[in-house]
């Protein structure tokens, strides 16, 4: 059996979000874990900063495609390869600002223009 450590890092809350430093029999909440590159972590802010510096590319990059496949309403294909990568360096251009990415999304030809629309309806 494997134990995900990103849920020991978030077990300071509770099911619907609500904060916590006790568990239901009133022990206290352990939020340390390792992850699986060996890096400490110490609950919810040690989360955040190891996601902001160490992984900070793998995170905004899959930020991106869920984003973008959000927007689409269709899954990310290997067709949208250039416009993540147009995306990512918007992002860092921008200061991380949400607001530059929107618009690289509704001024994309993915975004703008119906896949298939040439073609003839089934009958």
């Amino acid at each position: 059996m494997r134990i995900d450590p990103f849920g020991f890092a978030l077990e300071g809350f509770d099911a619907i979000g609500r904060f916590r430093d006790k568990d239901a029999s009133g022990l206290a909440i352990d939020t340390k874990t390792t992850l699986p590159d060996g890096t400490k972590v110490d609950g919810l802010n040690g989360l955040r900063d190891y996601l902001l510096t160490t992984r900070r590319d793998a995170f905004v990059q899959q930020f991106n495609k869920k984003l973008l496949g959000y927007a689409l309403g269709r899954s990310v294909q290997l067709s949208d390869e250039p416009l993540l990568a147009e995306m990512q360096t918007v992002l860092k251009q921008n200061d991380y600002k949400l607001v530059p990415l929107v618009e690289t999304i509704v001024r994309s030809s993915q975004f703008r223009e119906i896949r298939g629309r040439d073609r003839a309806p089934d009958e």
